[in-house]
């Protein structure tokens, strides 16, 4: 018999229930009776973490048919007389009911005790943001029940912590119920790294309404961000700020959005990094990004939050690194980039609906290595072709919408063809010579080492 509930209760670790919230406590049952209507309640020895000390089930509650659950009973009974332990799962606490009494919990699961039974704390477990129960084999948290009052009336003191790292806390705080799910953080309320240090301290009134200041923290201890908030909006002044203590940037809000004007940001030694103008919560002009000793970066237009227009970036010494242009946010017509000598690098062109139409690469010495053209379409056409350094072919691919069509052919750096083969609609023709490795290719067609710019 007793390997028989053991077959079952370990059946029901695999049911579909695991994927809802659930309370999980050790238990005592002292007794066992039919219950009104149908199912049994059981008398348990300790307060549940609903309160009260009864619990409810019947065969599908717990997922069984009617005759594993007459089985499961008649085990049960030797456990009572026994006292032996057992691990009782709950969905979760039954709202009262229309006197305001509690109602008694229905019971999902019971197994035989393990490592969550070290003590007969019931926990209620949460998922990844603390907004929902989960299961817990799925658990991020966990939440001891039932809620200790708080020192405000009408409120209940909160503590989740951590499941799988040794526990530390993960949320400090008051709800407005003594059931978490249903209730609402009210007052001022903690949240904490995993490794324990404080993240975040957010200050509220009795209603659970922002009122105050909130404060991110880094792991080290140190400010991150401080902002202050009116009546559940962000108002005034607001600052974040480098690990190392030095300012970001600092905002100004106006009924929870931020106010027009200059936008600036510093790096970690105070230097002013970026320069813009935000218009109702959105970047209009110019963005200029700064290198440290005060020179440009780049300049990036910004219409209506989108980049459009022309867009430059540049080297320390103040020559042009790149130039190119946007539309709605996306690259339109030729983009080039350039070494620190002003030999061009690369250059790219996109039409119609922002599709790349063609690539070229160069050497340090001005050589072209690379050129690739795709159709309206995005697919490659025509024929993509690569050199050596010294100028002399190294690759020929052709192509007819997105597809190898006509000679594929590979150079060694001294001229002669080291492979060749003949496609149509991408399946090769007759014989190919040469090294059949080399007829691999990449997205781009070809892998050719270029010099950074």
């Amino acid at each position: 018999m007793a390997r028989t509930l053991k077959h079952l209760f370990g059946a029901m670790l695999l049911l579909p229930a695991l994927a809802h919230a659930e309370i999980v406590q050790r238990q005592v049952i002292t007794a066992i009776t039919a219950a009104p209507g149908s199912g049994d309640v059981l008398t348990v020895d300790d307060d549940t973490g609903c309160r009260g000390r009864q619990l409810r089930m019947d065969a599908a509650s717990v997922g069984l048919s009617e005759e594993e659950y007459g089985v499961m009973k008649a085990e049960l009974a030797n456990m009572i007389r026994d006292r032996n332990p057992l691990l009782v799962r709950l969905r979760a606490c039954p709202a009262p009911d229309r006197t305001g009494a509690d109602a008694i919990p229905v019971i999902h699961m019971l197994r035989g005790c393990d490592a969550h039974c070290a003590d007969g704390k019931a926990r209620l477990y949460l998922n990844h943001n603390l907004s929902r129960g989960e299961a817990m084999e799925q658990a991020r948290y966990a939440l001891v029940l039932p809620l200790p009052p708080g020192k405000t009336p009408g409120t209940w003191q909160v503590e989740v912590f951590h499941v799988r790292e040794g526990e530390p806390r993960r949320l400090s705080g008051l709800v407005n119920d003594p059931d978490y799910l249903r209730g609402k953080l009210v007052g001022n309320y903690a949240m904490y790294y995993p490794h324990g240090s404080l993240e975040m301290q957010v200050e509220q009134d009795g209603r659970g309404v922002q009122e105050g200041t909130q404060t991110r923290y880094y792991p080290d201890g140190k400010i991150s961000m401080r902002g202050t908030w009116r009546n559940g909006v962000q108002e005034g002044e607001e600052q974040t700020y480098h690990q190392n203590g030095k300012l970001i940037e600092s905002r100004t809000y106006r009924n929870g959005a931020r106010a027009d004007g200059l936008m600036e940001t510093f790096d970690e030694n105070g230097k002013l990094r970026t320069r813009m103008t935000q218009i109702k919560g959105q970047a209009e002009g110019e963005l200029l990004l700064f290198y440290p000793d005060g020179k440009v970066e780049s300049r990036k237009l910004y219409v209506n939050d989108r980049l459009n227009g022309p867009s430059t970036s540049y080297f320390p010494d103040g020559k042009v690194s790149s130039t190119g242009n946007y539309v709605d946010g996306m690259p339109a017509g030729e983009s080039v980039e350039y070494y620190p000598d002003g030999k061009v690098a690369s250059r790219h062109t996109h039409s119609g609906h922002y599709v790349l139409r063609s690539k070229q690469l160069f050497s340090r010495q001005g050589v072209l290595l690379v050129q690739k053209q795709w159709n309206a379409g995005g697919r490659e056409e025509g024929a993509l072709r690569s050199w050596y350094a010294n100028g002399k072919p190294r690759q020929l691919i052709e192509y007819l919408n997105g597809e190898r069509q006509g000679w594929t052919r590979h150079w060694r750096e001294d001229g002669s063809v080291e492979s060749e083969c003949r496609y149509v609609a991408d399946e090769p023709q007759g014989e190919c010579t040469g090294d059949s490795a080399k007829f691999s290719y990449t997205q781009d067609g070809i892998e050719v080492e270029m010099p950074e710019p």
